[in-house]
């Protein structure tokens, strides 16, 4: 998949527009949403609540997966707390390689096959494949 205007940075970094945002410790995950009529996922985050969030930040970031053709949801470890389920642990990949074991981090040019994973702290994880994505802030 294409990140059309951002880029990843470590596995929890969001890169828009020169800015970087810390969608693990600054932004709290609201949703998913897979709309079948143009096959695209939108994950939309907003901005949290803590002392150290800076209040000049986009109040919610949204990830739209433009052309899905693969998506997949593993469940939540039910011995977590529900307040887990809006965190993001890391951003990372996902293949169907014999080498690959769940969710991999790589730093370069991500093959094309390769499907985007977003794995949370409550052990749920949102895999998708397709091909576009773009960023959009909400100020």
């Amino acid at each position: 998949m294409r990140a059309e205007n951002f880029s990843w940075s470590g596995s929890i970094y969001v890169e828009v527009q020169g800015q970087s945002f810390d969608l693990h410790n600054d932004y709290d995950f609201q949703s998913f949403n897979y709309k079948t009529t143009n096959r695209s996922v939108s994950l939309i985050w907003a901005r949290g609540t803590g002392e150290r969030v800076e209040k000049s930040q986009p109040k919610s970031i949204c990830i739209e997966l433009l052309e899905v053709d693969y998506l997949k949801l593993r469940p939540r470890d039910p011995e977590m707390p529900f307040t887990e389920d809006d965190c993001l642990s890391s951003f990372g990949y996902d293949c169907d390689a014999d080498w690959a074991d769940g969710q991999f981090w790589f730093e370069g040019k991500a093959e094309p096959d390769w499907r985007w994973s977003f794995e949370f702290q409550s052990g749920a994880e949102i895999i998708v494949g397709g091909s576009t994505a773009k960023v959009t802030l909400h100020p």
